[in-house]
Order: C-alpha cells, then structure tokens, then sequence
C-alpha cells in the first residue's frame, strides 16, 4: 500500500473509531455517498481512493484531515468549533452523541473554529470570554478559550473553567467549593461552584492581534 492510501486510511479509521461513527454515519453528516468511503474501506489498496471534494467534506465534520506529512516532522492538528453563548447552551444540554453530532454540524455548516496543536476530544469547542474576571491572569475579553467538557476533563484546583449565564462568558480560577476570579474589575466576585453552570476547562487560548 502506498503512503497516500496509509494515511486516507489511517485517519478514516482513527475518526470513525474516536467516534463510534459507521462510514454511512459519517458520510451522512458530511453530505456524501457513503459508498465513496466503503469501497476505499473494504479494500483500501485497490479499490479507489475518494475524491479530493469527499475527503474535504469529510475533514470538515471530523475537525481533521488526514496526514500525508511526518507526524514527527509535523505534528496533527486539529479543529474545534467557535460556539456562541446560545450554541453553548444547546450542546451542554444535549447528551454524549447528540453534542459531539451537532459539533460536527457546526463546522460543516461554516461555524468560525480554532485550528489546535495536537488531538482534542471530539467535544472539544471554544467560546470568546466577554468579562474581566481573569484579565489579571492573561485572560482577556474577546480572547477564544478551547474547553474540554467536564465529562471529558475532569477540573482540578488552579484549573481555568468557563462559566455561561444569562449574556455573560466568563473565567475563573477553579478552587473549590468556589471558583475565584483574578481580575483588576472590582465588580468580579467569587462564586460557588453549585450556584455557576461551568461549560469546561480551559485547555488553550487564543489571541487576535488585530480585528
């Protein structure tokens, strides 16, 4: 088997195993023929390669693409939705499947995403903070912060968690039973854990220097 089909096949069965999607599910959601992946998957030295325009629609729900180049050379990346506060509030209500289906429909819908070093969780997002409540810690309004679920990362002390209310995004250093703001704007108090509905914890942060 060439390189080129080593690496289509690697990344469609480490997707579909990260997943737990079948290749109809998955071609489903990406708007494709599923045969376009089952032909590949069922004789992956022969039988021919998906199309350049599959593989796209394919990477975009997956958040990934595959890779051709040294893994060693050249780390895997991998892509996370930007939610907005309504978007947040859908998927922290939906359970394990349904969240991880509809982050999957926001990048294939065009939903802005953050392009992240490494692996993250297929419930993985990133919402922009819009308080003060950790500025004294390097964490500023309108800077995107990618989460983990806490049913995937389960927050420990001096963690950053981000909480969302009604209109508000915000951080705090987790330390329970409180989480603590670090911040310059007197008005940012600490808040209980039990009183706040925490999204996830913050595993990067993301800065645009210009608009």
């Amino acid at each position: 088997m060439d390189e080129t089909r080593r690496a289509i096949l690697r990344w469609m069965s480490g997707v579909m195993e990260a997943r737990g999607w079948s290749a109809g599910a998955w071609a489903r959601l990406a708007g494709v023929t599923a045969t376009n992946l089952t032909r590949f998957l069922r004789d992956p030295v022969m039988g021919s390669v998906p199309s350049a325009d599959t593989l796209a629609r394919l990477a975009r729900i997956a958040g990934s693409e595959p890779r051709f180049l040294d893994e060693h050379a050249y780390p895997p990346v991998s892509r996370v939705p930007v939610l907005t506060l309504d978007q947040a509030h859908i998927f922290l209500d939906l359970g394990r499947r349904a969240g991880e289906m509809f982050l999957a429909g926001a990048l294939r819908d065009g939903t802005a995403s953050i392009a992240m070093g490494g692996t993250a969780s297929p419930r993985a997002f990133a919402m922009r903070i819009v308080s003060k409540s950790l500025n004294a810690a390097g964490v500023l309004p309108q800077d995107c912060v990618v989460l983990e679920p806490l049913d995937v990362l389960a927050p420990q002390a001096g963690d950053v968690v981000v909480t969302v209310g009604d209109g508000t995004v915000c951080g705090y250093r987790f330390f329970p039973p409180q989480l603590l703001p670090v911040s310059t704007d007197p008005d940012c108090h600490p808040t209980r854990i039990d009183c706040a509905h925490v999204a996830g914890v913050a595993v990067q942060v993301v800065r645009s220097l210009r608009a």
